[in-house]
C-alpha cells in the first residue's frame, strides 16, 4: 500500500502558484513590471489581512543591526548590497522620526565574528544620518555574529521602562553566522527582556534567523530587488501591535480637576 502524501508543503513550494504564468515580458523584453505586480499584490494582502483595532506600541526604541560581511559586497543589488541598503537606509530614518517622533533609533554593524554600536539611541535623525555616511567608507569583511549583535542591542534594550515598545530590526545578507557560543542562550534573554526582533533578509531563508522572529513575536521576509528591499523595511515605519506584557500603568496628565463643594465661599478680611 502506498502511504498517504504529506498535505504540509515547503515554504519554497507554496509562495506563488505558477509563477511562470504570471511573470511576462514587457515590449522591451524585461520582467520587471511583472515581479513590482507581485509586490503590489501582496502588499495589498498585507493590508487587507491588518487588524483593524489593535493597541499600538507608541513609544518606540528601535536598533538596526546592519550586516557588514563579505556577502554585502555582492552586486545583485546595484550598485552593492552595502550602498543599496545605506540609501534605503537613509530614507528611513527621515521618514522613521517624521513617524514616530517620541521614538528612538540606534545603528549596530557585525563584520568579522564581532559587533559594534555604531550609533547610541537617539532621537536625532542627523545624528544616524552621519553614522550612514561614515559606514559607506567602512568595507564588509568576514562573517558576521548574529549573537554578538544580539548582545549588544540587549545591553541598551534591556534597561527601558516597561511602557516603552523595544525592536530590533536586523537587515541580513550572510548564509551563516559565527558566533561565540549558543545563541539559543541569547534568545533567551531577548525573550526575557520582551524584545520584538524582526529581519528582512538580502539573500535567502535562514533557519536561525526565522526561529528568531517566531520566538519573539517578530517577522520575516526575504527581499527579490531593490525596490521590494525597500517596501520590506519601510513596513516597520508602523509602529508594531503592543505587546501583553508591557505594562498598562496610565500617566497622570496635567489637566484641571473639577471639585464639587456645597459650602459657600468665604472671605477673610482684616
Amino acid at each position: 500500500m502506498h502511504e498517504e502524501e504529506d498535505p504540509k508543503e515547503y515554504r519554497w513550494e507554496s509562495g506563488y502558484e505558477k509563477t511562470w504564468e504570471t511573470i511576462q515580458e514587457d515590449d522591451s523584453g524585461r520582467l520587471e513590471p511583472s515581479v513590482t505586480e507581485l509586490i503590489q499584490r501582496t502588499k495589498r494582502r498585507k493590508l487587507l489581512d491588518r487588524e483593524a483595532s489593535v493597541r499600538l506600541g507608541i513609544m518606540r526604541h528601535v536598533y538596526i543591526i546592519l550586516d557588514y560581511s563579505q556577502a554585502m559586497t555582492e552586486q545583485d543589488l546595484k550598485p552593492t548590497r552595502q550602498l543599496c541598503t545605506l540609501k534605503i537606509l537613509e530614507d528611513f530614518i527621515k521618514e522613521f522620526h517624521d513617524q514616530n517622533p517620541i521614538s528612538q533609533l540606534g545603528i549596530i554593524t557585525t563584520l568579522n565574528k564581532i559587533a559594534k554600536r555604531n550609533s547610541d539611541l537617539s532621537n536625532n535623525p542627523q545624528r544616524h544620518l552621519d553614522c550612514l555616511k561614515k559606514l559607506h567608507d567602512v568595507p564588509c569583511r568576514g562573517e558576521p555574529s548574529l549573537q554578538n549583535a544580539l548582545e549588544v542591542a540587549l545591553t541598551s534594550l534591556r534597561h527601558l521602562p516597561p511602557h516603552t515598545s523595544r525592536e530590533i530590526l536586523i537587515l541580513y545578507a550572510a548564509l551563516t553566522t559565527c558566533d561565540p557560543g549558543e545563541i539559543s542562550a541569547t534568545l533567551q534573554k531577548v525573550q526575557e527582556a520582551n524584545i520584538r526582533v524582526s529581519v528582512v533578509g538580502l539573500a535567502a531563508e535562514l533557519h536561525v534567523c526565522k526561529d528568531i522572529t517566531k520566538s519573539t513575536g517578530g517577522s520575516f521576509s526575504v527581499s527579490i530587488n531593490d525596490l521590494h528591499l525597500k517596501e520590506l523595511i519601510n513596513e516597520h515605519l508602523e509602529p508594531p501591535p503592543a505587546s501583553t506584557k508591557m505594562d498598562h500603568t496610565l500617566i497622570k496628565v496635567g489637566f484641571p480637576h473639577q471639585i464639587n463643594a456645597d459650602a459657600k465661599p468665604a472671605l477673610c478680611m482684616w
